[in-house]
C-alpha cells in the first residue's frame, strides 16, 4: 500500500531536533543533469574526516536517540555499506535512516511533468535543426525567436514546479520520516540529529514549530588552511549554533 503523507504531532513524546548542515550541498532533481552524472566526485558523495569528527563530537555533546540524513540525489542504494555516516552511527549504537520523498510520490509527481519534458525536448531539437540548417544562430528570424521564447517559458515553469517539490514537498516528507522514526524509539524525551542541506533549514524549522518540536541549527563555517611543510590543503571546520 503506498505511503501517504501525513504530519501529526507526536503523542506523549517531546522531540528536540538538531539540524546539522551537510558538509556539501545536497542537490535534488527529478532527472539528474548529465554533467552531474559524469562528475565522479559528486557521485561518490565524499565526506571528509574533519566532518566525521564534527558529527562524532555532536554525538558526544547531544547524545541523540536517532539520526537522519537527507538522502543524496547521487546515490541509488540507500543501504550502501560504504556510507561513512551510517558506519559512524552504527558504531555509536544510534538508529540511522535516510530521509526523502517516497518513491511512489516522486514517480507520481514526476509523471505530472512528463508533458513539459516532452515539449522541451521537441523545442530544443527544432532549435538545433534550424541552427544546423542556417549554419548560424538566426537571432533575427521570427520563428526562431518564438521557439526560443517558448522554450524559455516552459523551462522556467518546469523549474518552478520542480522547486516546489524540491523544497516544500520534500521537506514535508522528510519531517514525516523524522516523526515516524521518533515513534519507533522508546522514551518520552527524545533528541534527533538531522543532517541536511542548509537550504532546508527554514522550511524544516517552520514545520517543526507547527508540530511542537524544538529545534537547534548548526551551520558550518568553512576555511582552508595551508600546511606549508606538507604543501597540502586541509579543511578546517567550525560551527555556528542557532537555537
Amino acid at each position: 500500500m503506498p505511503e501517504v503523507l501525513e504530519l501529526k504531532p507526536l503523542k506523549d513524546k517531546h522531540l528536540k531536533l538538531i539540524m546539522v548542515e551537510s558538509e556539501f550541498p545536497i542537490d535534488w532533481w527529478f532527472e539528474v543533469p548529465k554533467e552531474k552524472k559524469e562528475d565522479l566526485l559528486w557521485s561518490l558523495h565524499l565526506i571528509s574526516k574533519e566532518y566525521l569528527q564534527l558529527i562524532d563530537g555532536l554525538i558526544d555533546k547531544y547524545s541523540p536517540d536517532f539520526a537522519l540524513e537527507e538522502k543524496p540525489n547521487s546515490w541509488d542504494d540507500p543501504l550502501n555499506p560504504n556510507d561513512p555516516l551510517k558506519t559512524l552511527f552504527k558504531k555509536k549504537g544510534i538508529r540511522f535512516n535516510h530521509a526523502d520523498i517516497s518513491e511512489n510520490a516522486e514517480f507520481y509527481l514526476s509523471a505530472a511533468l512528463d508533458e513539459h519534458r516532452s515539449m522541451l525536448q521537441t523545442l530544443e531539437e527544432r532549435i538545433e535543426e534550424i541552427i544546423t540548417e542556417k549554419g548560424v544562430v538566426p537571432s533575427e528570424d521570427e520563428l526562431f525567436q518564438q521557439l526560443v521564447l517558448w522554450k524559455d517559458y516552459l523551462k522556467n515553469d518546469y523549474d518552478s514546479q520542480e522547486d516546489e517539490i524540491r523544497y516544500k514537498v520534500r521537506e514535508a516528507w522528510m519531517m514525516m520520516n523524522t516523526l515516524n522514526l521518533a515513534k519507533e524509539i522508546k522514551g518520552k524525551k527524545l533528541k534527533g540529529l538531522f543532517i541536511c542541506d542548509l537550504r532546508h533549514f527554514e522550511g524544516l524549522d517552520k514545520l517543526a514549530n507547527d508540530l511542537g518540536i524544538d529545534t537547534e541549527q548548526i551551520k558550518i563555517k568553512r576555511s582552508i588552511k595551508t600546511a606549508e611543510i606538507e604543501k597540502e590543503y586541509e579543511e578546517e571546520v567550525e560551527v555556528e549554533i542557532f537555537k
